[in-house]
């Protein structure tokens, strides 16, 4: 080879690199709560964000779904019209 390095190479460990901090942080925090509030609070408080987590995925869901509608309608020509 050349000896340069890959971009694309580099890109990913950063990713990989950021992915393990992000998850980390994620079990120190944890670990810090379920000290702090005990399992049962711990436990709750996850359920709660996981809830969040789902309204807001299906919220963007339906957002995307209307995008997609708008898309589709504004591709397909309208009936009665002669644009042949």
């Amino acid at each position: 080879m050349d000896g340069k390095p890959k971009r694309g190479s580099e890109m990913w460990k950063g990713a990989r690199r950021g992915a393990g901090w992000t998850l980390g942080a994620g079990a120190v925090v944890s670990v810090a709560a379920l000290l702090r509030d005990g399992p049962r609070e711990t436990i709750k408080s996850a359920m709660k964000a996981g809830m969040r987590g789902r309204e807001v995925a299906a919220e963007l869901s339906e957002q995307a779904q209307d995008l997609y509608a708008e898309a589709q309608a504004e591709r397909s020509p309208e009936p009665g019209s002669n644009d042949d």
